[in-house]
């Protein structure tokens, strides 16, 4: 069985370096925006920024398939999500943390009193207490930046299959053979 080479044109970078920095950017103003009408919020990543991430995630592997004239592996359609999915993960987090530290202070507070409130539905004494002082040492602003990063990554490691199942389109082997005899 001979492996199939994966052919990454070269703006295969730049299409996906591309939508991740537009993807960020509609992520931190929308972001800012909440901020700004509605007030703090009390966790970093909200939930349209997983919808964001799909559906330019979506846009930048169709884009990368037109590039190759319509045609698309499952893995070179997941490797572009993915390369994109990290691009905007990284800048999200370099948001997060500006934003935390900057922009919404009251942010990490507001975290805290979430998931303390969460914690005393379930556990109590000791266990608590042990809980708490971890909540208190990982909620600072950089740890909320790769917090951030972390969610949008995991999300990046799941998407970009789901997109591969949409998206891929390859050549049957009997076409693929015909325009190699020509």
């Amino acid at each position: 069985m001979t492996k199939k080479k994966t052919r990454f044109p070269k703006n295969f970078f730049s299409i996906s370096f591309k939508y991740g920095i537009f993807s960020a950017l509609i992520m931190a103003v929308l972001t800012f925006l909440f901020y700004m009408i509605i007030g703090s919020a009390s966790r970093p990543v909200l939930v349209w920024n997983y919808i964001i991430l799909l559906l330019m995630m979506y846009f930048s592997v169709k884009e990368y398939r037109n590039k190759l004239k319509g045609y698309i592996s499952f893995k070179e359609c997941y490797i572009s999500g993915l390369f994109f999915g990290l691009t905007a993960s990284i800048l999200v987090g370099v948001f997060v943390y500006i934003n935390t530290k900057y922009i919404d202070k009251q942010l990490i507070s507001n975290f805290i009193a979430v998931n303390e409130t969460a914690m005393k539905q379930y556990i109590s004494g000791k266990e608590l207490i042990k809980q708490q002082n971890i909540l208190y040492r990982f909620s600072s602003p950089i740890f909320m930046g790769f917090r951030a990063m972390g969610e949008l990554t995991l999300m990046s490691l799941f998407l970009p299959l789901l997109m591969s199942i949409l998206l891929k389109k390859e050549k049957r082997i009997q076409e693929s053979n015909e325009s190699t005899n020509d």
